[in-house]
């Protein structure tokens, strides 16, 4: 009976203790599913973070662009206005005014320009004005001996060949022209005359000059361009 009782309880122990190491086992196995799953979620996290990472430095930013257009717009702006619309075309030099020269008579000199010249001398006078019919505001062209004899210009939109052109100061004039004679005008001694003649002396380019800037300037013939008073 005792040997019995014995066995009895040495079972329900090693039954007990089956029992234990089992759940001790279970609860291993959990704890060890449930970091495998917590660690796996880290990394797929991990990889998701990536790749939004490297889709967006693939794609251009708004804030790059931005800056782009603001530099175009500065280099835009710095650039400025060309008041020397005169090209080539329409340049003056010592003896013309594009392809309008001095010697030609009215009617060719019309033909050059691509506009008729109007105007006409007075009873008995040798020495008249002409004016395009069309376009070239501030040009105007004397007409002695029935040719044209000088070109007087008022006007920023044009220049000559070397780019001289009213506004520029008297300084520029100098840079731009070799042996040129400054004198004060006859009638205000504050503003100056700055006379360049050609090589052969037979014609002249005469800038006006408030003293600092060009007011005006004429080109031609070397007597009709001294004339102070124009034709009168």
């Amino acid at each position: 009976m005792k040997k019995t009782r014995k066995t009895l309880k040495a079972i329900i122990i090693l039954v007990l203790l089956t029992g234990i190491s089992g759940c001790r086992a279970t609860s291993e196995m959990s704890v060890h599913n449930e970091n495998a799953s917590n660690e796996n979620l880290r990394i797929v996290k991990n990889e998701s973070n990536s790749a939004s990472k490297n889709s967006n430095s693939a794609l251009p930013t708004n804030n790059n662009s931005s800056t782009d257009n603001d530099n175009l717009n500065a280099e835009q702006s710095n650039i400025e206005p060309n008041e020397n619309v005169s090209n080539g075309d329409n340049a003056v030099t010592f003896n013309s005014f594009g392809k309008v020269k001095t010697g030609m008579t009215v009617a060719q000199a019309s033909q050059a320009l691509g506009t008729e010249l109007v105007g006409k001398a007075e009873d008995g006078m040798d020495c008249y004005y002409v004016n395009p019919k069309q376009g070239f505001k501030g040009v105007r062209f004397m007409v002695t001996n029935k040719t044209i004899a000088r070109i007087e210009i008022e006007s920023k939109a044009y220049a000559t060949d070397k780019g001289a052109k009213i506004g520029d100061t008297e300084a520029k004039i100098k840079s731009l022209y070799k042996g040129i004679k400054v004198s004060p005008q006859k009638y205000d001694e504050k503003k100056h005359d700055m006379e360049i003649y050609s090589a052969d002396k037979k014609y002249l380019i005469l800038f006006e000059t408030d003293g600092k800037r060009v007011t005006g300037f004429r080109a031609g013939k070397a007597e009709e361009v001294g004339y102070v008073e124009g034709c009168s």
